[in-house]
């Protein structure tokens, strides 16, 4: 018997610097803005009818490359326009809890042994929320568009989706903690077997972006015989071919979305993407080209202040924010459900192991003051420092358990306590660990990110005026990504909660796993934070288990137990500290390039912006359309 159940998915150049420099480098470069100044572009592409223009950072050749599994791709397939290059199976809108179908038309929760769905749903209602759910389900199975060809004209088949979850296999990928198996049932349509039923499988599932067998199947080979050679990611065959992987450079770019990239266009300043007239869904995109700048933060502030963009997403200053206002630019505020947060290096500073430790960070920073510093009415600081968005909350938890959650208020009284309990002393003004070295440490901040910089630089200036001596230092955000993986750093500044998933299990994933334990993608350990944890609200737990609980089974009510149990957990031991969630201060220009965007009030605005994406589904689904042909 089927059922419907209509449910959501509830280095490169270093330097060091302070806030002050960091404040006075803004303002001269608002100076420069507001006196005309210009930023020159390297081959610039003519502009005409149809094209729309993009501002987002993208890692140019000999560093950029295109296999876009590893880091460093030109433009990294999870992203607003990576969406637009590898379509995911499926796009979200979270307010309604719609989905808008790309590379699959049908899907659901089946028990074995059912019968394969049919190449449309029934019912149109089992494409909303978790949809098809059937008795005893242990199956998610997908149906594939049929006719559809990748950009290289090869057809896009099952034994694409079992090419692309090998290869994520052997990356660790979280969704393979729910899965015993994918198996292709025939041409076009995949059961994920599942090992540990879930509704984020569906989510996993649905958000993956497939990959071209013509160009990463040998690859899955290779994966495939290791594996079922008794392989895992303890055994040092696997850790060799995903170095060799690591360094594989294809070729060739190959596509399923409706655009590509001219790789002759790329410059360090821009890169053009032509319109792939091979995609299944190019003739419902109304743009024949993206012209994308590059850059983010305050180096492409000028080229968006000029009018030269459509559409981004960079995080602005207030000062800017407002001048953008001035210029007749609109501003969007989509929440991001994520924000900066401060990182650890337990391998290297064992002492802040001590959960007081971070308990007391978390009492000194004021964290209104952070966000205001950052982003103005879109820096909005973290209430409930429970791992996952303060937005969501209200969904998982009931209010006695809200209730329960430390809110750690700014309090140096309190503070002081906590240290001193751990072990900590002072050394006139500045504390000293108990190991009797001084609370002395580096803070890694993305230079390129105005809004995480200003935070990091203002939580640093905060804990030192505390008399924990916190020195800010600005890296390329790819290289800070790459240290804080590798265990180069101190502290530093990435991220907390995910804009992944409407389901706090992504937060957790983000929190406990990202820059800790699939570290080793990178060859390190990352935080190195231990995820068996003795704690007072739930004794001895294994953070690991936690995370893949809070989503286990197809029933979300269900899950919030689990859920409040991880929350409460998060918010004792801190394995990060939260500074503020960030909604978008996106930038939107109407009436140039583009005809205008939907008013503040349409659903897609609830979306997480970077997850599922605004503007990319827009364009998609022919709702943006050229100034011309509106």
């Amino acid at each position: 018997m089927r059922s419907s159940r209509n449910s959501g998915d509830a280095g490169a150049a270093r330097s060091h610097v302070n806030r002050r420099q960091f404040l006075a480098g803004s303002t001269a470069l608002s100076a420069a803005i507001l006196s005309g100044a210009a930023m020159p572009l390297a081959g610039a592409a003519q502009e005409g009818e149809g094209q729309f223009n993009a501002a987002w950072p993208f890692e140019a050749p000999p560093t950029g490359h295109i296999n876009s599994f590893v880091p460093a791709s030109i433009i990294g397939p999870n992203s607003v326009y990576g969406f637009a290059l590898w379509l995911p199976l499926a796009f979200y809108t979270w307010s309604t809890e719609e989905w808008m179908p790309q590379l699959a038309t049908n899907w659901g929760f089946l028990a074995a042994g059912s019968d394969p769905l049919p190449a449309e749903p029934e019912d149109p209602s089992h494409l909303v929320g978790l949809g098809l759910i059937e008795e005893d389900a242990t199956v998610f199975q997908i149906r594939l568009r049929e006719g559809m060809v990748w950009s290289d004209d090869t057809p896009i088949t099952a034994q694409d989706v079992l090419t692309t979850t090998s290869i994520l296999r052997h990356r660790s990928d979280v969704m393979w903690d729910y899965l015993e198996s994918v198996e292709a049932v025939d041409d076009y349509t995949v059961n994920f077997v599942m090992s540990r039923p879930s509704t984020v499988v569906q989510r996993y599932v649905l958000k993956m972006q497939l990959r071209p067998t013509s160009t990463f199947g040998e690859w899955a080979t290779r994966i495939d015989e290791m594996i079922a050679a008794g392989n895992d990611p303890e055994s040092p065959e696997w850790a060799q071919l995903l170095d060799q992987f690591n360094q594989f450079r294809p070729e060739s770019m190959v596509v399923s979305g409706p655009f590509t990239i001219d790789l002759t266009s790329v410059t360090n300043a821009e890169l053009s993407m032509p319109k792939n007239n091979k995609a299944w869904n190019a003739d419902q995109v109304k743009f024949d080209r993206i012209r994308n700048f590059h850059g983010s933060g305050e180096g492409i502030y000028a080229v968006i202040l000029n009018g030269e963009v459509d559409y981004a997403t960079q995080s602005f200053t207030p000062a800017v924010e407002q001048q953008l206002i001035e210029t007749g630019q609109r501003i969007v505020r989509p929440p991001v459900y994520q924000g900066p947060a401060i990182l650890f290096n337990f391998a290297k500073f064992p002492q802040l192991l001590d959960k007081r430790v971070r308990q007391a960070f978390a009492h000194v920073i004021d964290r209104a003051q952070n966000g205001q510093v950052a982003l103005g009415e879109s820096g909005v600081p973290v209430q409930y420092m429970s791992g996952m968005s303060d937005q969501m909350i209200g969904d998982w938890l009931d209010q006695a358990d809200i209730d329960t959650l430390n809110q750690y208020e700014p309090d140096q009284d309190m503070a002081t306590s906590l240290l001193e309990e751990a072990g900590w002393t002072k050394d006139g003004d500045a504390w000293v660990m108990a190991d009797g070295t001084p609370a002395a440490f580096e803070m890694l901040i993305p230079v390129e990110s105005p809004d995480w910089s200003a935070a990091g630089m203002d939580a640093a200036e905060q804990l030192s005026l505390f008399g924990i001596e916190v020195t800010p230092r600005a890296v390329p955000v790819a290289q800070q990504s790459l240290d804080t993986d590798q265990g180069n750093f101190d502290l530093s500044v990435r991220y907390w909660g995910t804009p992944s998933n409407p389901h706090p299990h992504f937060a957790y994933s983000q929190s406990l796993f990202s820059h800790n334990t699939l570290a080793r993608n990178a060859g390190g350990e990352g935080i190195a934070f231990p995820l068996v944890q003795d704690t007072d609200v739930a004794g001895e737990v294994d953070l690991e288990q936690l995370t893949i609980e809070s989503a286990e089974g197809l029933d979300t009510d269900a899950q919030r137990e689990n859920v409040a149990v991880i929350a409460k957990v998060f918010n004792e031991l801190l394995p990060n500290i939260p500074l503020f969630e960030r909604f978008g201060n996106n930038s939107v220009l109407e009436g140039v390039r583009v005809a205008s965007w939907p008013d503040d009030d349409h659903p897609i605005y609830q979306n997480s912006f970077y997850a599922d994406p605004i503007v990319t589904m827009l364009m998609l689904s022919g709702e943006l359309e050229p100034a011309g042909e509106a």
